[in-house]
């Protein structure tokens, strides 16, 4: 911050009121003299009168000057830096004030990123234990499948054989989960891979499933068939696409009919995954932020404002692009592009 310019000393009136007093006594003292001296020198060629008028004619000659130097030329000096002093103070009262609401905002901003940086851990944390609870839950799992299928097969009545066969079912939807999850939570992306985009978002269904039942959202899936394994980590697009699915989940909140569409096709050589909702879209003023670490427009406690930016963080590192969009029917859309993987020669 500028430190204000150093004040002038400010000028006393009643010291400058005595200064000129002083000036036209000496000057009164020394017209006397010269009229004293110069009088009878000159006495027979100037008359008497000539000499009552000089000594006040001769006094405003001299006040004049010595009002203007001493008294108004020093206070027109002194208001014009008195001027420029408060102009000068003004600045740095509106400078300390913005300086203020800056560090308000930067103090604010810290506190929510310290909210966030403690939702993400909780959220770390929770990853490692639901992949551990996954890991323990095959093993039993796979014991309950021998076991069912065991009564399956030495079973006669065909009521049981049935609920053998429904339980088996279920089971088998519970082993499909579980390894869905599993591939959600594997991470490593520290070499080219690569994954069927239909497989991604048929598991990624199958995970959501209880999710997307409990606000009866509807969702259409139109793929075309046979699309090329695209350059992408399969945890990678499976959290993508549960990242985007849940957002417009979340978005179709209220909605009498909730509707979801998800697309995938090939296009010019990539392939082009779309996800759009029927919900009432992004506000215009926001959408450059989306992607933003932080950035929500959730209630304090339903988001984290790392969905959108995670997701673009992946399928940047993959070689992909994320986009919003918009299209006729829907609220909001985003389109994820990615290379089609191309076996390397050995």
């Amino acid at each position: 911050m500028n430190k204000p310019s150093s004040l002038v000393p400010i000028h006393n009136p009643r010291i400058l009121v005595i200064r000129l007093g002083l000036v036209i006594m000496a000057a009164e003292f020394t017209i006397m003299l010269l009229i004293g001296f110069l009088a009878p020198l000159l006495g027979a060629y100037v008359p008497d009168a000539f000499w009552d008028y000089a000594d006040p004619l001769l006094l405003v000659l001299i006040i004049v000057p010595a009002s203007f130097y001493l008294v108004l030329r020093p206070m027109e000096a002194q208001q014009l830096v008195l001027e420029q002093q408060n102009a000068e103070l003004n600045r740095l009262t509106a400078q300390l004030r913005e300086e203020e609401s800056l560090l308000t905002a930067q103090h604010q901003q810290a506190l929510d990123n310290l909210q966030h940086l403690i939702e993400v851990e909780k959220l770390s944390s929770l990853g490692i234990m639901v992949g551990g609870v996954a890991h323990e839950i095959n093993n039993p799992l796979m014991g309950l499948i021998n076991y069912v299928e065991f009564a399956h097969d030495h079973t006669a009545d065909p009521k049981s054989k049935q609920v053998l066969e429904d339980a088996l079912h279920e089971i088998q939807r519970i082993k499909k989960i579980v390894a869905n999850m599993l591939v959600f939570l594997r991470s490593d992306v520290t070499h080219q891979e690569s994954c069927s985009a239909q497989d991604i978002v048929a598991r990624t269904l199958v995970l959501l499933e209880g999710e997307l039942k409990k606000g009866d959202v509807q969702v259409e899936v139109d793929m075309e068939p046979y699309l090329p394994p695209v350059k992408c980590n399969a945890g990678s697009l499976q959290q993508v696409l549960v990242n985007l699915i849940l957002n417009a989940r979340d978005a179709l909140a209220g909605q009498a009919e909730q509707h979801i569409r998800i697309t995938g096709v090939d296009d010019d050589g990539k392939v082009v995954l779309s996800v759009c909702d029927n919900g009432p879209g992004i506000p215009e003023a926001v959408r450059d932020k989306i992607f933003d670490h932080f950035f929500t427009t959730k209630p304090v406690g339903k988001g984290t404002g790392l969905g959108l930016s995670v997701s673009r963080h992946l399928v940047e590192q993959a070689g992909g692009t994320i986009k919003l969009y918009s299209e006729n029917g829907f609220g909001c859309c985003f389109r994820v592009t990615f290379d089609i993987f191309f076996d390397q020669p050995e």
